[in-house]
Parts: C-alpha cells; sequence; structure tokens
C-alpha cells in the first residue's frame, strides 16, 4: 500500500509541474511574463496587450475567456522577439505568436 501511496503521490507532482509549465526549458522576458500574468489576472488577450503598449481593432482569441497561458518557444528576428504562446479557452487551447519589440507589443498573430 506504501508503494502505491508513493506512486500517486509522484504522479500527482510530474502531472503539477508538466500542466504548470515547469518543464519548458524557454526564457520568458520579465516584460512577456507579465503579459501573461495580466492574461491570468483578466482572462482577456485585450486588456493584457493594451497593458503592453498594443492596440488593435481586432486581434486573435480577443471574444474567448482566457486561462493558463503558457510559452512554447521563443525566436529572434529582426531586432524582435517572437514567443509562441498557449492559451486555454473553455475545452480548447490555441496558440498565437506575440511579438515584441522594445518591450512593447508591436504584434499579436495567429499561428499557422
Amino acid at each position: 500500500m506504501k508503494q502505491f501511496t508513493k506512486l500517486i503521490i509522484a504522479l500527482a507532482i510530474t502531472v503539477g509541474l508538466t500542466s504548470c509549465g515547469g518543464g519548458s526549458d524557454t526564457e520568458v522576458s520579465e516584460e512577456m511574463q507579465g503579459f501573461m500574468t495580466k492574461i491570468e489576472n483578466t482572462n482577456s488577450i485585450v486588456d493584457a496587450a493594451e497593458a503592453y503598449g498594443y492596440e488593435a481593432d481586432e486581434m486573435p482569441l480577443d471574444l474567448y475567456e482566457l486561462k493558463e497561458p503558457s510559452v512554447k518557444s521563443t525566436t529572434d528576428k529582426e531586432g524582435k522577439t517572437i514567443y509562441t504562446m498557449n492559451v486555454k479557452h473553455g475545452m480548447i487551447d490555441s496558440d498565437v505568436k506575440i511579438i515584441w519589440e522594445e518591450n512593447e507589443i508591436v504584434d499579436i498573430q495567429e499561428t499557422e
């Protein structure tokens, strides 16, 4: 019985770490971390983007209540940092690209 309990605890810890992004090796800037925290607090990509200087008539996922943002990958291109971020909305999750330049969001795009 003790071994079964230890197995359940180990499994719970593993699931907890991977579901919370603990398994990711991707480095995230302080601004991007703040952006994701803003999404967690407001459940809105629009509110989070506006806090970092980005406004648009339409943006991906603007009509959804968002949860659990996490960064899947980061690339640098032409002086811009591009984060591929995963976010959950309902039973679905989606990826979007958050493009930063000089500590401000300059674009948010759907992934292809």
